[in-house]
């Protein structure tokens, strides 16, 4: 239960040297690299490097993995591990095949772009054309004459028709060349001499002109010449597909360059934070004591002329903060890093947590069946798919959650719904003992938080403050717990008012010099009992998810039993059912434990010590996405 130690390690070396320094310190990932602050003159940040170059080269890497990857033919199961990688090809500084891939890609995608243009033309010349289809006539030959005025457009399809019924007989001829929805198009022929009056009638037909579109031949050959084009444009497509799918086999080697560039990136990060002479680099950072020496005796041998400096924090400086515990418990500090680092001179609360989270999951989980599954089959996923530093950190919390659940379903005597032995704590039927479990061991927890604030204040040097704060609220806590024995009542009644004596006195101490303005804030301090009230209730959150997966478990057991009467199909059906039912029960119930587990720790927990703010520890490292480093030897 410790937050690392760190010291600061500065190297002054010769700048030809610089770029093995950085790349030994890279294979090592223990340095969290500062920017030098260096006197005015004295040393320069060195120029003239090429992160724009790597940026835009990444850039192509990562749309051109994104855009290959609809073609790959080799499809991954979500169980297969990423494949693996020697470090020595991440250090690789050039990738010239890569980046003809990408070239190639990008070209093949401008082509693709065009074809796609010209597509988007093309179906929209056909789609104005369709109104045109029956016209026999290409349109340069709708010409007016000199006693003959040819008129084309739509007008509202049932005021054409009378038109049309109108004029029958008269000096106009009116052809309907397509009807859609309440619109039709039409070719008309009316004499020069009652053009005026004809139009008159268009109009109140709700007349729009529109012309056939030009272009030689009918709309008819023109409708047909442009699918004839556009089948040609759909082969071009599918060839620029052929070969984009021939490229995807290139996928790892890009992948794998993807990652050299990111490692190259950040050696050039950490070479910019480093102040250089014209013949010396100066680098600063801050490495874990527990390590620190030794990589001051590597350094030391791998560079003769250089000089290590390790020192501790001087006062004011805040070094990153990294969680260091045993195998048992650092699976848990996934869950101190999703709230928030604690500050580089406080407690990291991990140890202390961790039995009470695992508790906290298994009371609501409360299955032992499903936590049987879980403590199986998790450990052989972590096998099969070796999952990241983060997840398989969350891996092995479920896998600890999954022994609490057998614990508790046990107890419970809940085994995939069934409850095959005598009961221990039975949530359906006597639920006020699960109930008084429950707020018991919130107030466990709750009192765990007072005494990490009770050893952080003593290990600061601050004993009266653990009284004050602390002690006093557990006195207030214990005695009016008291008063609800008789046997106990007088000795909680006393410890209860001296708690809240000390409360009422000390809690202003550091707002005011004032003795009234003190005392009012003791006052408001005091209110703050009605938060422990509430903070021992929330626990009965695991009382109530336990009672729900249970009582679903035996929902599920007793519709599977019925269906499973009606004969061969019944018990396949409902042994389908059974198995896709808990599964769906496990998996939703696992979920909100997880998320109910971190809230009490976040809220309740912390909420009573934790004093958040420190910055990640982020060292020079190797941090691939697409790939697994192969173990070292």
């Amino acid at each position: 239960m410790a937050v690392a130690e760190m010291k600061r390690i500065q190297i002054l070396l010769m700048r030809r040297d610089q770029e093995k320094l950085i790349s030994m310190l890279q294979r090592f990932g223990c340095v969290h690299l500062t920017q030098v602050e260096a006197p005015d003159g004295e040393f320069q940040p060195a120029a003239g490097l090429t992160e724009a170059q790597v940026a835009e080269d990444l850039n192509s890497l990562r749309w051109a993995i994104t855009r290959l990857s609809r073609f790959d033919k080799e499809k991954r199961s979500m169980f297969a591990p990423l494949p693996e990688a020697q470090v020595a090809l991440l250090e690789e500084r050039e990738q010239p095949d890569a980046m003809d891939v990408v070239r190639r890609v990008e070209q093949l995608e401008r082509r693709a772009g065009d074809l796609r243009g010209q597509e988007t033309r093309l179906r929209l010349q056909a789609e104005q054309m369709l109104p045109w289809l029956s016209l026999d006539v290409p349109a340069q030959e709708l010409r007016d004459t000199a006693s003959t005025r040819v008129l084309t457009g739509h007008a509202n399809a049932r005021g054409l028709a009378q038109l049309e019924e109108d004029w029958r007989g008269r000096s106009a001829i009116v052809r309907t060349l397509h009807t859609e929805r309440d619109e039709a198009y039409f070719l008309a022929f009316v004499h020069r001499s009652e053009a005026e009056d004809f139009l008159s009638g268009l109009r109140a037909a709700g007349y729009q002109h529109a012309a056939p579109p030009p272009g030689r031949g009918t709309a008819a050959q023109q409708h047909e010449a442009a699918l004839a084009e556009l089948s040609g444009l759909e082969a071009g497509a599918r060839e620029v597909d052929a070969e984009l799918t021939v490229l995807a086999e290139n996928l790892p080697k890009l992948r794998l360059a993807y990652e050299a560039l990111v490692a190259r990136q950040q050696r050039l990060e950490a070479r910019a934070r480093m102040a250089h002479t014209a013949s010396a680099s100066l680098l600063s950072g801050w490495v874990p004591a527990h390590v620190s020496k030794s990589l001051a005796q590597k350094v030391s041998e791998s560079f003769p002329d250089a000089q290590v400096s390790l020192t501790d924090p001087e006062e004011g400086e805040e070094p990153p903060v990294l969680l260091r515990n045993n195998a048992l418990v650092r699976p848990y500090e996934a869950v101190v890093t999703g709230f928030s680092l604690p500050a580089p001179d406080a407690v990291d609360p991990t140890a202390v947590m961790m039995p009470f989270f695992a508790c906290f999951f298994g009371m609501m989980v409360s299955d032992a069946g499903y936590g049987l599954v879980m403590a199986i089959l998790i450990p052989i996923l972590v096998k099969i798919m070796k999952p990241s530093v983060g997840g398989r950190k969350i891996f092995w919390i479920l896998a600890g959650g999954g022994l609490s659940t057998i614990l508790w379903g046990a107890l419970y005597n809940t085994w995939f719904g069934f409850a095959p032995w005598p009961t221990v704590f039975d949530p359906v039927n006597n639920s006020l003992p699960v109930m008084a479990v429950c707020v018991g061991i919130g107030a466990l927890h709750l009192f765990a938080g007072l005494g990490l604030g009770i050893y952080q204040n003593i290990r600061a040097g601050n004993p009266l403050d653990a009284l004050y704060d602390q002690v006093s609220w557990m006195m207030v806590v214990v005695g009016l717990g008291l008063l609800a024995l008789p046997q106990t009542a007088a000795v909680g009644k006393w410890l209860a008012l001296a708690g809240a004596l000390i409360v009422l006195l000390t809690a202003g101490r550091n707002k005011s010099k004032n003795p009234v303005k003190r005392l009012l804030s003791g006052l408001g301090a005091l209110y703050g009992v009605t938060s422990w009230i509430s903070d021992l209730l929330s626990y009965m959150r695991l009382f109530g998810m336990g009672l729900a997966t249970g009582v679903i478990g035996m929902v599920i057991n007793q519709l599977v039993g019925m269906i499973m009467g009606g004969g061969i199909i019944g018990k396949v059906l409902g042994a389908a059912i059974f198995v896709g039912a808990h599964l769906f029960n496990a998996a939703i119930n696992i979920l909100g434990a997880y998320v109910h587990a971190c809230r009490l720790q976040y809220i309740e927990f912390f909420g009573k010590f934790y004093q958040e703010g420190g910055k990640p520890f982020n060292p020079l490292r190797f941090s691939p996405r697409y790939v697994r480093l192969a173990e070292r030897d």
